[in-house]
């Protein structure tokens, strides 16, 4: 059995923060995978059954170990490819991250890292033990629901909340220097540091993310037929070109061969390029 299923959090405090929950499941015991995930400004937690982690640069491997115990790995914000390969039977639940999403639930959360545990825990064993144990669909995502919400500690902050809507909903080019100067008041260096501490990365990568992936919805779910010139207008890119060259940092790939390489999966933006 294969299955890859997406689920949206039933609590609406979650919505804001939580993305969508995920479960990627294989069987076979002689099962092999190794996909690509594209740069994204939402970050990850991911729980596997029984496997051992091999953490490169770049590069995660995962590997069936029928002896091991649960693993809990945290995937942060990236503004570079991650390739991950899959050895053996796989179960696997997922916690997909709006951005400032995760840090409502960990205190002190190393943004910019990959963990594994023991470095890195969301869940204690026991509520591993559980949710591991649950085979119906429903009850899983009120599980997860359940434990998220006991460790929701709601940490706001106003300057980090209006850039991350300034991006997300500018109409137009979203300018560094006037969105931390006239609309926030402060200053670009105080403005940098705050952002990358509590997000991760640079206001200016986040916003070269976020124009990506919403070139990359339009493209995908919105008018797959249109072309490129269009689809950079949309997204606010100055033109194709500069479009081209985007691209091409942040996966390695021109449009063509991304958009073609890649496969959507789930009923969420999961884009993944597997390796045939």
């Amino acid at each position: 059995m294969e299955l890859f299923k997406t689920f949206k959090p039933q609590n609406s405090l979650l919505q804001k923060y939580v993305s969508y929950y995920y479960i990627d499941i294989a069987s076979k015991p002689e099962y092999y995978n190794e996909y690509t995930c594209y740069p994204h400004y939402n970050s990850t937690v991911s729980i596997y059954k029984n496997h051992s982690c091999t953490l490169l640069k770049n590069h995660s491997i995962i590997e069936y170990d029928h002896h091991a115990q649960p693993l809990q790995i945290f995937t942060p914000l990236r503004d570079d490819i991650l390739s991950v390969t899959q050895k053996g039977p796989v179960y696997k639940i997922a916690i997909v991250f709006e951005p400032f999403g995760i840090n409502q639930f960990i205190t002190n959360p190393c943004l910019t890292d990959r963990k594994v545990s023991p470095d890195f825990r969301l869940f204690s064993a026991q509520e591993i033990d559980v949710l591991l144990r649950e085979t119906n669909e429903e009850k899983l995502v009120a599980l997860l629901d359940h434990y998220l919400l006991a460790k929701f500690n709601e940490i706001t902050h106003p300057y980090i909340t209006y850039a991350l809507k300034a991006f997300h909903d500018s109409e137009g080019e979203c300018l560094i220097d006037d969105l931390a100067e006239k609309k926030i008041g402060i200053s670009r260096k105080q403005f940098n540091r705050l952002f990358k501490q509590y997000i991760g990365v640079s206001p200016q990568t986040y916003r070269s993310i976020v124009r990506f992936r919403k070139l990359m919805h339009y493209k995908l779910y919105q008018d797959k037929l249109q072309n490129y010139t269009m689809l950079s207008a949309e997204a606010h890119y100055a033109d194709q070109s500069h479009f081209i060259k985007s691209c091409k940092k942040l996966t390695g790939l021109t449009p063509s061969q991304f958009f073609n390489k890649g496969k959507l999966i789930g009923s969420e933006d999961t884009f993944w390029s597997f390796k045939s």
